[in-house]
């Protein structure tokens, strides 16, 4: 009993670590399409800040996350923590396009530092129960990210961009000087931990992984740089923004855990690919619309398909990673899809504004297909290999 109420311990440490971050990572999403009509920057500005975010995380979960491995844990994820909150304070004080972006490549750093090994852990504590203790994290971060722009969109209107800014940063702070004093798990080393983390991709399934967490990643780089110029262009204000958030967030939080169930029984990179089947038509079907209303409905179904995926992709990177490199696994997948989300944010609004909604949002699923298509043939062969071995 001792044991399981010290892992309960650990993990819900962790978790709000997660939270503290993801909000001020997201409040973003709320804020840009009030920073563009103020400061008068292009469509392409849009893309501009969301893909300075996803740039540095991509960046240092590539590089940085895997010390994580080699027992810094605690450091990395302190450091995100105050990465986050000056980044939030940039923002606050900004009033021109390069400093939003330069702001934005702050807090998308404190991504990189913190995820990662909290994902790590997360799996590590108890690895029987990786899927469904992922699930419930992936339900936490979620949380955090629409906690951003549900109370971000409420609050921009009576006490500004910039005392947003600077309260999600505050939190930041006082969120990390409480686990300064806590102590943490230690993730186990070994003499592959110093290794570069592309290294990993020698492994067939981390491969696999890969591509199925950049095939996850995909729709957030269009929601990042365009969620709330696309709401706003159907009629919705600052307060929908951040409700269409919360309706997402409803059955995420309902059915994460089951999802993750789902990943410890079965196999993992299985229940992503088929729930991706899910995913792909409510993604391309946000530009078929020009009415709130059924954007969303659609917010709602896939929110139920995305409890049921998300998990099984974390679980699949914790299983195919080598003893000593979890974090270097995690911010590997990570990086990746924060290079497809990255990718998408810089050029999903020039498509928006070139050819419209369904343009944008139609190559978002199509890549999101072809992604997991070659995910699928990659596990059928690997599997036929050692069947026929």
């Amino acid at each position: 009993m001792l044991i399981e109420r010290n892992h309960r311990s650990d993990a819900l440490l962790m978790m709000a670590c997660s939270f503290a971050v993801a909000t001020s990572n997201s409040v973003i999403f709320a804020a840009l399409g009030d920073l563009q009509d103020k400061y008068k920057f292009a469509d392409s500005g849009l893309g501009l800040i969301a893909g300075a975010g996803f740039l540095s995380g991509f960046l240092v979960q590539l590089f940085i996350a895997p010390y994580a491995d080699r027992g810094h844990t605690k450091r990395l994820i302190m450091a995100g923590m105050i990465i986050g909150a000056f980044g939030s304070l940039l923002m606050a004080t900004g009033s021109s396009l390069p400093q939003f972006v330069l702001a934005r490549a702050v807090i998308g750093s404190s991504f990189g530092f913190v995820f990662p090994a909290v994902r790590a852990l997360i799996a590590h504590v108890e690895p029987e129960r990786r899927g469904e203790r992922l699930g419930r994290l992936a339900a936490v971060e979620l949380l955090g990210f629409v906690a951003g722009p549900l109370f971000g969109g409420l609050l921009i209107d009576p006490i500004g961009l910039r005392a947003v800014f600077l309260l999600f940063g505050a939190f930041n702070l006082v969120s990390m000087f409480t686990i300064s004093f806590r102590s943490f798990p230690v993730l186990p080393l070994s003499t592959e931990s110093r290794k570069p983390s592309f290294e990993l991709l020698r492994h067939p399934r981390v491969r696999i992984a890969v591509l199925l967490a950049m095939a996850i990643q995909a729709p957030v780089g269009i929601f990042d740089a365009l969620w709330d110029r696309y709401l706003t262009d159907l009629g919705g204000g600052n307060s929908m923004v951040g409700i269409s958030f919360a309706l997402y967030t409803i059955p995420f939080l309902i059915f994460s855990s089951f999802g993750g169930r789902l990943a410890d029984k079965y196999d993992p990179q299985r229940i992503a690919m088929w729930m991706m089947v899910l995913v792909v038509p409510a993604v391309t079907g946000y530009g078929a619309f020009t009415t709130l209303a059924p954007v969303i409905v659609l917010n709602l179904f896939e929110g139920v398909a995305q409890a049921l995926m998300y998990p099984s992709s974390a679980a699949a990177v914790a299983k195919a990673a080598p003893l000593g490199r979890a974090s270097a696994a995690q911010g590997l997948a990570g990086a990746s899809g924060l290079l497809m989300s990255m990718l998408l944010a810089f050029t999903t609004p020039s498509l928006y504004g070139w050819f419209g909604a369904l343009a944008a949002f139609g190559a978002v699923g199509l890549l999101m297909s072809v992604l997991t298509g070659s995910a699928a043939l990659m596990l059928w062969r690997l599997n036929r290999r050692e069947q026929l071995a």
